[in-house]
């Protein structure tokens, strides 16, 4: 097959009711059934995997209603790869255009966070700074050092109870009310071979925003307007939590 004959098909299984009996040399009608057989399975294959990376988005839209949403992302927002892990990136942004839903804020940033935790899952291995093994100079030092972010870190801030929210599902617990509704800090990363997700204040966003792209904690701190000792305790919580690595 062509590529343009190729192009021709894939945008076919995206627009229902189209078929390109053209690039067939059997019958219309038994290319069309075929046809259809084959843009259902893709479609249900790629809803599949939004149903795996979107499990608590899932459960607050309810099972139809997501596969209703999921079936139009499909149709606009083909994979770019043929790892379905990495499909969905999207959805974010889709749902927070999706106008049926624009009452419904947070689920937008639900996506994000999830989406978040499929990429850290996938994310690449990187050298840790191994803090425990630190005597009290090897913690000065590092203190000083350029760090950046571990590659499977994301800090989601949002003006909805994200985290709480997420968590919910997850446990089966309360979900917010009105009378708590605030904006919440969730940082999302993979300690060793462990997922984690945990909430985070603006003391902990502040101090890792500065360290994105090559900062020092002690400079972080210094732009915090706290002292090393005071805020000592803060930045080896983080540090134990391997979210940094050590620029070259």
């Amino acid at each position: 097959m062509s590529p343009l004959a190729a192009e021709e098909f894939t945008r076919g299984l995206l627009r229902p009711g189209a078929v390109p009996l053209h690039l067939s040399q059997i019958a219309d009608a038994e290319f069309a059934a075929r046809f259809a057989i084959h843009r259902n399975n893709v479609r249900a294959a790629r809803t599949e995997a939004l149903r795996q990376g979107f499990p608590v988005l899932e459960r607050l839209l309810g099972a139809e209603y997501f596969s209703a949403l999921a079936d139009v992302f499909v149709q606009q927002h083909p994979p770019r790869s043929a790892a379905f892990h990495e499909y969905g990136a999207e959805l974010a942004g889709f749902i927070e255009a999706f106008v049926p839903l624009a009452q419904m804020g947070y689920l937008a940033d639900i996506a994000r966070l999830e989406w978040a935790r499929l990429r850290a899952f996938h994310a690449a291995d990187a050298p840790v700074p191994e803090v425990d093994a630190l005597a009290l100079g090897g913690l000065a030092q590092l203190l000083e050092a350029p760090l950046r972010w571990h590659p499977s870190v994301t800090l989601l801030c949002s003006a909805h109870p994200v985290y709480r929210l997420w968590a919910s599902q997850l446990n089966q617990a309360p979900t917010p009310g009105a009378q708590d509704w605030h904006g919440e800090n969730v940082l999302i990363w993979r300690q060793g071979l462990q997922l984690r997700t945990e909430p985070l204040d603006e003391l902990g966003c502040l101090l890792l925003r500065h360290v994105q792209r090559g900062g020092s904690l002690t400079g972080a701190l210094a732009r915090a307007d706290i002292g090393v000792q005071a805020g000592l305790g803060r930045v080896a919580g983080l540090l134990v939590w391997q979210v940094f690595q050590q620029v070259d």
